[in-house]
């Protein structure tokens, strides 16, 4: 099978590797950590042939003989559907995911039966017509077919530090999204992983004094959740230092005009001195591009410290002496 990688070295040794989602016209982003002949992977997509297949064929090139680690944000199928492909069984990579996402995999992804009738029962009574509720309902019978479930070798707290590649980052706690979602935290260089991190999520780096004090020393961050409008919190965002970082927003306007959120475009161009980039600024064939009153307009010429590719942008990440 032949795959195009999408595959942005964000800084050193950490890429940013972006996988087709099956049954809709969309990406999600997962993040590998090579090691030598090991690699460790940060989310992994769904149990779809051409996203597994576009993640072996990214170990291959970056010369990792083992997938070492599966660290998991949250177990939404498109975070967590290939885990039991890549890890949790003998000679399979080690399944970290936090303590109170492993009670939810069976009653959704093996219990399949019980989650129908759960989510029949929640749709009726808050008002969905019965023909409409069957049909909801039962959609979710085909997470079955993209979902291949593992057992967790660790299970997480937060505050942890794990080994990730060559780097150590620190697993925080973000619950919202899902009650065990997790980010991570690389502290030397003011990294922050935030998987689909909504309010929720963000409440406790806001309200927290020492998790709050991590936001002024981000120097990249990867816009959560497709700058919807509950993934970045105005708080957060005026917390991060003026001028001093980057980012990236994975996105498009359609078919969601409301995503990504403008205000927050246009505030993240101002606070990062317009060192930002959107992914639906590369125009690829049959692709949807930008609306045309989506913010920040696209530039003649890319941000300082990006680069373009056919489906990717990279940006070197400066190191400090």
């Amino acid at each position: 099978m032949a795959v195009d990688l999408a595959l942005t070295e964000i800084t050193s040794g950490v890429f940013e590797l972006r996988l087709p989602i099956p049954f809709e016209d969309g990406l999600v982003n997962v993040f590998v950590f090579p090691d030598g002949k090991e690699a460790d992977l940060l989310d992994c997509g769904m149990n779809a042939d051409e996203s597994v297949e576009t993640i072996r064929r990214t170990l291959r090139l970056l010369g990792a003989e083992r997938l070492r680690t599966l660290m998991v944000t949250h177990i939404h199928p498109d975070h967590y559907g290939a885990a039991g492909t890549f890890a949790g069984g003998p000679g399979l990579a080690n399944l970290y995911i936090h303590r109170l996402e492993v009670p939810l995999v069976n009653p959704r992804y093996v219990e399949l039966e019980h989650l129908v009738d759960e989510v029949r029962r929640y749709l009726l009574v808050n008002g969905v017509p019965a023909e409409e509720s069957e049909v909801l309902s039962n959609s979710q019978r085909a997470l079955s077919q993209v979902v291949k479930t593992a057992e967790a070798s660790v299970q997480l707290d937060g505050a942890e530090t794990v080994q990730m590649g060559t780097r150590e980052l620190r697993v925080e706690w973000t619950p919202g999204h899902s009650p065990g979602h997790i980010c991570l935290y690389d502290t030397d260089e003011g990294l922050l992983f935030a998987g689909d991190a909504q309010y929720g999520n963000w409440q406790g780096w806001i309200e927290d004094a020492e998790l709050n004090d991590i936001l002024p020393q981000v120097n990249f961050y990867k816009v959560a959740h497709h700058g919807s409008v509950n993934a970045t919190p105005k708080d957060a965002l005026e917390a991060m230092t003026d001028g001093e970082f980057a980012a990236m927003v994975s996105t498009q306007s359609t078919p969601w005009a409301s995503i990504p959120r403008v205000p927050l475009m246009a505030r993240l161009n101002e606070k990062t001195g317009k060192r930002m980039v959107r992914s639906d600024w590369l125009h690829v064939k049959d692709a949807p591009s930008p609306l045309p009153k989506s913010l920040p307009p696209q530039a003649a010429r890319l941000p300082a410290g990006f680069t373009k590719g056919t489906l990717w942008f990279d940006y070197v990440l400066p190191l400090g002496g």
